[in-house]
């Protein structure tokens, strides 16, 4: 499954959906607008909607000729999918851990209960979600999600009757490390865009007995971000730059704007840390970010003029900033600079001639 919610992780819904259909066996989205936004794309390829949403978004779905099938964590919430959008396929979320949507304890009980009873709701799939295999090296409670959905498994299968059930459980993190949570579906997310989860996802990827990837496996980054130099200013040494005066250049500088901010997705923790890409030279980020610009300093890349380009996120020459070095700056993680990414900046997809 490519999960493509979110803007598809920030980069583009339209031209991801459109680059990995007839590729993908799935594609997971968050919400039944971005299953509308999908289906303009691709009417076929089969669709799951894993986040909550309004019981009145349902009657969209009457709409779809291939409709998406729906996660539940509801009676209630079954009911008016099926009132509302009769025949609509779904999967029950257990909660095995993570604390948010899902049944668990008697709630997955009656559940079930209910679902023996009615034999003719279209329930396709149990799933669940891992709360804490990013953040460590040690997946022992990991292992009793696993354990958990299990029983659970059983307990559905029992429940089931006729109706065939996908069991799927293993996002981006544990389909690269946990080969036994991959099951039906694997959910590829954030390494779906050739980013790793985390720094430990990485390291027991190459060490953890297990993991079963090949011994050059790696993942490259899908997305560059650019914008161009659109002013160039001449600073003397000691005059204060942006918001707050926050930096003054010990030397006469040249100072390029750049037409991107924070309500671009360029994060305000950014300021005075960061650097751009300019003619394959690192240009440190000078002062504040701003709401829609950004100073960097261009004083030692001569070539630089109004126009030309700057990579916010990308390699340029030998270097590269990447978005786990801007999370690392701005102490956040990758997943949110690349999803913060302004949706209404143009996208461009670029097909690798190989």
């Amino acid at each position: 499954m490519a999960v493509v919610k979110s803007n598809a992780y920030g980069h583009g819904i339209e031209q991801t959906v459109g680059a990995l259909r007839g590729f993908a066996d799935w594609f997971g989205v968050n919400s039944i607008e971005e299953a509308v936004r999908v289906r303009q794309i691709d009417a076929e390829t089969p669709l799951l909607v894993m986040g909550a949403n309004d019981v009145e978004s349902y009657l969209h779905l009457r709409e779809m000729k291939h409709r998406p099938e729906l996660v539940l964590s509801s009676i209630d919430a079954i009911e008016s999918l099926q009132a509302r959008a009769p025949g609509t396929k779904f999967h029950l979320k257990v909660d095995t851990g993570m604390s948010r949507l899902g049944f668990h304890g008697a709630t997955f009980d009656a559940v079930l209960e209910y679902l023996a009873l009615h034999p003719e709701l279209p329930w396709a799939g149990l799933m669940t979600h891992f709360a804490n295999v990013e953040d460590v090296t040690d997946q022992q409670y990991a292992q009793k999600q696993l354990d958990y959905f299990a029983i659970a498994k059983a307990k559905a299968l029992k429940a089931a009757g006729n109706r065939p059930l996908l069991f799927h459980s293993a996002a981006s993190g544990a389909a690269l490390i946990l080969p036994s949570a991959r099951m039906d579906i694997v959910r590829v997310g954030i390494s779906l865009y050739g980013m790793w989860p985390s720094r430990e996802t990485r390291i027991s990827a190459r060490s953890m007995p297990g993991a079963d990837l090949p011994a050059d496996f790696d993942l490259v980054p899908a997305l560059t971000w650019k914008t161009r130099i659109v002013h160039i200013n001449s600073v003397s040494a000691g005059t204060p730059i942006g918001y707050g005066c926050t930096h003054r250049p010990v030397q006469d500088t040249r100072v390029a704007v750049l037409p991107v901010g924070y309500f671009e997705g360029y994060d305000r923790r950014l300021s005075n840390k960061s650097h751009v890409l300019v003619l394959g030279c690192r240009a440190p980020l000078l002062g504040r970010v701003c709401m829609n610009m950004i100073m960097v300093d261009i004083t030692h890349i001569p070539g630089a003029t109004v126009q030309t380009e700057a990579v916010l996120i990308g390699t340029s020459g030998s270097e590269t900033v990447s978005a786990d070095d801007l999370a690392g700056l701005s102490d956040t993680i990758n997943y949110q600079v690349t999803t913060a990414i302004q949706s209404q900046l143009p996208r461009v997809l670029v097909r690798d001639s190989t």
